[in-house]
């Protein structure tokens, strides 16, 4: 770093950010997609599937998959109900928190329902900008959900006795800039689900650094600049306590990596330490690469299903 001030005390932009492109898409996606990718195209780390965040919340789910009914066997008293709470309350959790880096906020609201139902979330934590919502389908189709009177987007459940569709679904909706906000899922009478809903706050994302603003000014991206701002990115994490390997730059030819300028790229074949992610997408990134990589990568597409770095 060419500065003696820690990357984390620059002033951070909200999570509507526009210019902090890679955590905006999380997000949009709310729940990322990963697909099975050899390890030379991992440039940065995987986010869970749904199967994975399923993983969270095993012990609540009949024959290891999401089409399972609910129990509560592990559980106090084996109450059906704080079953279905416990599964919501930690899958919400694992998807704000260790996931998309926000924060649930406040006393978290649960009820099993069926029909039109409407919760209100009122005392307003310092802080909140978002509301979490999670349902579980228990009998009969999924309801639709909506916030302050907006759908929201985000996954969804389907019928319980389907294998195709997903037993949990949730959300992470914007809330309005003040006063209470309204919670309204609808269904028919016989539909039959679980609800949990609980402020949140989202994750606080730094600025590009003057010096990113000014390699992605024209639009272009040089290999100077891309090694440049790699190199910042190195040295953030480094600052903040969780270094990562310095790799060096592969190009791919005829089936195969090498170091030595043949084929097409080059490319830095980098995966994030196990536990610094929050630093890594909230703070370096976004300040030293994002932008850059992000012209860089449309620049210089990577080949599909290229074979494990070596």
């Amino acid at each position: 770093m060419n500065d003696e001030r820690s990357p984390l005390d620059d002033e951070r932009p909200s999570w509507d950010d526009e210019r902090s492109p890679r955590l905006t898409a999380m997000r949009d996606a709310l729940v990322a997609e990963v697909v099975s990718t050899p390890a030379a195209r991992a440039r940065r780390r995987r986010r869970p599937t749904r199967a994975t965040v399923a993983a969270v919340v095993a012990a609540f789910l009949v024959g290891g998959g999401l089409t399972g009914g609910l129990t509560a066997a592990a559980l106090p008293g084996n109450d059906p109900d704080t079953a279905v709470q416990a599964s919501l309350g930690a899958t919400t959790r694992s998807m704000v928190e260790d996931v998309n880096h926000g924060r649930l906020l406040g006393t978290p609201t649960f009820r099993v329902t069926h029909g039109d139902t409407a919760l209100t979330l009122s005392s307003r934590p310092s802080g909140a900008d978002r509301v979490a919502v999670a349902w579980a389908c228990l009998d009969g189709s999924a309801p639709t959900v909506e916030v302050g009177g907006r759908p929201v987007e985000g996954t969804t459940c389907g019928r319980r006795a389907d294998p195709e569709s997903e037993q949990i679904g949730w959300a992470l909706a914007a809330a309005p800039a003040s006063g209470d906000v309204s919670v309204t899922l609808s269904a028919d009478d016989a539909d039959r689900y679980g609800v949990w809903v609980s402020w949140a706050r989202s994750p606080q994302i730094a600025r590009p650094s003057a010096q990113q603003e000014a390699e992605t000014a024209d639009g272009v991206v040089t290999l100077d600049e891309y090694r440049t701002a790699f190199n910042r990115l190195l040295a953030c994490q480094a600052q903040a306590g969780q270094p990562m390997a310095d790799v060096p730059l592969s190009w791919y030819s005829d089936g195969g990596w090498n170091g030595e300028g043949r084929g097409i790229g080059p490319w830095f074949l980098y995966t994030t330490p196990s536990d610094g992610s929050e630093v890594f997408d909230t703070q370096c990134y976004p300040r030293e690469f994002g932008a850059v990589d992000a012209i860089w990568q449309g620049e210089h597409p990577m080949p599909e299903d290229p074979p494990a770095a070596g």
